[in-house]
């Protein structure tokens, strides 16, 4: 077929350029959404055009309204003429289109009409200086003489032509039967605008998507109420609004599950950059605060700019393929200011934030260097809690209700250090799941609306005792089997949880896991977990197994509190046997350049490793132990540094020091880093001794 001459007027023409380049140039393969709204206009026209009368003018270049029902016919009819030609390029309907998204997309409770009406809003964008009996005479045309039928119409065909392009103009998000008729194909396309698809793919990161694969349609819209219901994380009013309306949930359903599947992995801005989140990060011991970069998955090397407390700063980020972290160069000293604003760095291809936050959750993290900031508190693990000044009451508060005994508030001399202003609680931790949950409700939702109950964006196995963990992930010792962990809704709700497609078994969902090893015993072999629309497979073993046995391991056990060699079987092998409140050794990793043991004076005694056993020759024993009782604390040298291991609590006292003593402390003092409380207290009785 040869390419057809349509004769269209210049100013509707022009429009249909930009909307086909808009939305359909270099979309080969990706959902095509058609979102417009008036921002997104003002991008498409001309400078100084005012954006709605021009699109709208345009249309009715080929649309007489006077006609009635058949005000469209001129469109049909350049249509007819376009299928006769190649179709190599979009029909020429779209400013139709287009303006009728612009209607839909308005569809908000106001002095225009009922929210449903969708008519008087698609009136008023054909007509925007029309008087209420045009507007109202349009409608009745629109609705009750069927003219809009025929915009109905075009979205079929357009939907028809995205499929026979085999995707080289994109995916259809149309949908091919709407629930409410005529209206819901504009509808479908104004749900979700460009702002709400880049916060999407932050959302498709959480639930790691790439990995794990994409969950059925249900299931996703779901997961994603679940992570919405007490911050809108980067979406948009409407977007969280349409979530629970259920006149529109059929729309958006296939819509958020096809942009899932199509998903490349990125998470980006609205823009178009990679998103990166700045975190605080704290070493407790040193009384030191910075910033750090988490990395994302194939994030580039970029130079950010940004500005906070009046100055400028620029900032080279490149990733580390040995760590989670940027490496960064350029990023500012942490000040209150930042964390009271925001921070904001951005550069050509990466943007990174840091939100404003009155009230901060931090987590140990290796790979930051101590406590870094994170936005969900996780039942049993240790916190560190910042808050501003006029939250500290409430935060106490809460703490006093719902945490473990033994969290304790810096003092605010040495808090003042980290940031002037800000107390810090160290300590933090939970492990009554209503009673947290109780204190969550005192804090405000303008201090805490970035800090959520931990929990995950699907169901995920977590915990249990894994076997080969490096050649399977869901493979576990009998009697060591996962932990369930389940979404945990804006709601209190219930989940049927299903084990091996027979046994059920109501749930209330919450941050706290559900350990099926309490189900067993299990046979062994392949065992199923169905909840929430998904199906999680483990496997149960008994052992290694006698097709591969790690070198050494099938002939030790432990046998009178020795380990010893033997070829019986049933004997304990690799087992955890006894839950005791304090062990009395500790183990010790071995390849040290020095070990010392510490005691509460402060002195030091050499600590030479032992030899490997020799009843199993061949085998590496990368630890041996200690017993807690030989002192306070074992320092090792590494080829990293100085590490510190508590072997049992106890006061400093320090005595005088020998030229050993001085010559380790001076250099452990300085470069130790330990979330241990203990540990800070034996530095400063060091730096006393030393006569600092």
């Amino acid at each position: 077929m040869q390419a057809i001459d349509l004769s269209l007027p210049p100013d509707y023409l022009r429009w249909q350029e930009r909307l086909t380049h808009e939305f359909f140039d270099g979309r080969e393969g990706q959902p095509v959404v058609m979102f417009v709204e008036l921002d997104d206009l003002r991008r498409l026209a001309d400078p100084g055009e005012d954006p709605v009368r021009a699109l709208a003018a345009a249309v009715r270049r080929l649309v007489d309204i006077s006609r009635g029902a058949s005000m469209f016919s001129e469109v049909l009819r350049v249509e007819t003429v376009w299928r006769r030609g190649t179709q190599d390029r979009p029909p020429p309907t779209l400013p139709v289109l287009a303006l009728s998204v612009l209607a839909a997309s308005e569809m908000r409770s106001d002095a225009s009409g009922a929210r449903h009406n969708y008519y008087i809003r698609f009136s008023r964008a054909l007509l925007p200086d029309g008087s209420d009996t045009e507007i109202e005479s349009l409608r009745h045309s629109l609705r009750e003489r069927g003219a809009f039928t025929d915009v109905a119409v075009m979205w079929q065909r357009i939907h028809h032509w995205i499929g026979e392009q085999a995707g080289a103009f994109g995916t259809s998000t149309i949908p091919e039967n709407p629930e409410r008729s005529r209206i819901g194909y504009p509808l479908s396309q104004a749900l979700i605008r460009r702002s709400d698809r880049a916060a999407l793919t932050r959302f498709f990161d959480r639930m790691h998507l790439t990995r794990r694969g994409v969950p059925c349609p249900e299931a996703l819209l779901a997961l994603l109420k679940v992570w919405t219901h007490r911050r809108s994380q980067g979406f948009s009013d409407r977007f969280v609004e349409v979530l629970d309306d259920p006149d529109v949930q059929d729309y958006l359903r296939p819509l958020i599950h096809e942009l899932a599947v199509a998903w490349d992995g990125r998470v980006i801005t609205a823009e178009g950059l990679r998103r990166l989140e700045i975190r605080l990060a704290f070493d407790l011991d040193r009384g030191s605060a910075w910033w750090v970069i988490p990395a994302v998955s194939d994030a580039p090397s970029d130079i950010l700019s940004g500005a906070t407390g009046g100055t400028d700063f620029s900032v080279l980020i490149t990733p580390d393929p040995y760590s989670s972290m940027f490496e960064t160069e350029g990023l500012p000293p942490v000040a209150p200011e930042a964390l009271t604003h925001g921070l904001t760095a951005r550069g050509r291809l990466c943007v990174a934030e840091f939100q404003p936050a009155r009230f901060l959750v931090m987590a140990g993290n290796a790979d930051a260097g101590g406590w870094m900031s994170v936005d969900a508190i996780q039942a049993y693990e240790e916190h560190v809690f910042v808050a501003a000044p006029e939250v500290r009451p409430l935060v106490e508060r809460a703490l006093e209700m719902a945490a473990d005994s033994g969290w304790k508030r810096m003092s605010d001399e040495i808090a003042s250090e980290m940031l002037d202003g800000y107390s810090i609680y160290y300590g933090v931790s939970f492990s009554d799941r209503d009673a947290l949950e109780e204190a969550m409700r005192l804090l405000p939702a303008s201090f805490a609306s970035n800090i959520r109950l931990g929990t995950t964006a699907r169901p995920r196995l977590i915990n249990g005792l894994p076997l080969h963990r490096n050649l399977s992930r869901n493979t576990y010792l009998a009697g060591g089997e996962p932990d369930l962990e389940l979404p945990v809704g804006a709601e209190p709700r219930d989940v049927e949880v299903v084990l091996d497609g027979d046994r059920s078994q109501v749930f209330r969902a919450s941050m706290f896991p559900i350990p099926f090893c309490r189900f067993g015993p299990y046979e062994e072999g392949d065992h199923t977990i169905g909840a929430d629309g998904e199906t999680l497979t483990f496997v149960v073993r008994p052992g290694s197994g006698g097709a591969y046995e790690p070198p050494g391991v099938g002939g030790l056990s432990w046998q009178d509190g020795e380990l010893v060699r033997s070829d019986e079987r049933g004997d304990v092998c690799g087992a955890w046997t006894e839950e005791l409140d304090d062990p009395e050794v500790v183990l010790i990793r071995r390849g040290a350049v020095e070990s010392w043991l510490v005691d509460r004076s402060g002195r030091l005694t050499a600590l030479e490793e032992p030899a490997l056993p020799t009843f199993a020759p061949g085998v590496l024993f990368m630890y041996f132990e200690v017993r807690r009782d030989r002192g306070a604390w074992l320092l090792q040298k590494r080829s990293k540094g100085w590490q510190v291991t508590r072997l049992r609590p106890a006061e400093p006292a320090f005595q005088a020091l020998g030229p050993d003593d001085f010559r380790v402390w001076s250099e452990a003092a300085v470069s130790v880093r330990s979330a241990d409380r203990l540990w800070p207290l034996y530095v400063a009785a060091w730096e006393r001794a030393d006569g600092r």
